[in-house]
């Protein structure tokens, strides 16, 4: 078998993990294909029409066999991740929304030339679907945005107690805001048990300064430019950090763009100890 031809659990890339990359791409045409399929529908209720609309057969046909790619483009592009609860629940999901798809496409199939009870178990099965992929989608946006993407934007929350706003406020500290998420989220891979990963060691200001393999990592007041924070906040996540861990709370990220847009000032003397 080729290098190009392993499975995405392998290290490095293959045609499976390239393929998986689409995801998000091709997920939103059944989602379109189906919330119009169930508007359809809904218009023919509201008309008192007692047969399918003569789109939504095509509609949901259209909608099965891009469900039945957009997840397996899914599970590909999750393949040989770390898994946490927010995943699963996005995957399994995902995985019943195309199950249901699949059985509602055979419904309509069977009740579109007859009316009564047949219509309207298919029409049943058409908005439990959009409901799935309401839920799908949900989980899919918190993992992109994080736990706070809903919660920040409420208009009726506590806005003064937003660790968003909180975080993005005022001077950073750095020994009060900075060093306790180095330490417990970066120091342990650059520069504590597990060794200097990537040649980056975070023990002083001078080896944070002189970067790693790559080059410097922080360029102080550009955090667009520094890959310490950019590496935080990538969608990619063969390449995001922490490399073997979840990604940082959005509070944490926002902290340590600030530190950097604000100098990336560090106390002297100051060191971590292994």
């Amino acid at each position: 078998m080729t290098p190009l031809l392993l499975a995405a659990t392998s290290e490095g890339p293959s045609l499976i993990t390239f393929f998986g990359r689409f995801h998000p791409a091709a997920v939103h045409f059944p989602i379109a294909m189906l919330g119009v399929a169930a508007l359809m529908e809904f218009l023919q209720i509201i008309r008192r029409k007692p047969a399918f609309h003569a789109a939504t057969f095509t509609l949901v046909a259209v909608a099965t066999v891009s469900a039945v790619l957009a997840t397996l483009m899914g599970l590909a592009n999750a393949a040989g991740k770390r898994s946490d609860d927010t995943l699963e629940a996005h995957r399994w999901a995902g995985i019943a929304t195309t199950v249901v798809t699949m059985i509602m496409m055979l419904l309509v199939n069977k009740a579109r030339a007859v009316e009564g009870k047949k219509v309207q178990i298919a029409r049943g099965g058409i908005f439990l679907g959009m409901i799935l992929v309401s839920i799908t989608g949900h989980y899919g946006g918190i993992l992109v945005y994080g736990d706070s993407y809903y919660s920040s934007a409420w208009p009726w929350a506590s806005h003064d107690k937003d660790p968003l706003l909180i975080a993005g406020s005022g001077k950073m500290d750095f020994k009060a805001d900075i060093a306790p998420i180095l330490q417990a989220s970066c120091f342990k891979c650059h520069g504590g048990d597990k060794g200097i990963k990537g040649k980056f060691d975070l023990t002083s200001r001078a080896s944070t300064m002189k970067g790693g393999a790559t080059g410097p990592a922080i360029v102080p007041l550009k955090p667009q430019k520094s890959s310490f924070y950019t590496l935080l906040v990538t969608k990619d996540e063969e390449d995001r950090m922490p490399k073997k861990g979840n990604p940082l709370p959005p509070d944490q990220i926002e902290k340590i763009r600030r530190w950097i847009e604000q100098g990336a000032e560090w106390p002297d003397g100051f060191e971590f100890k292994k």
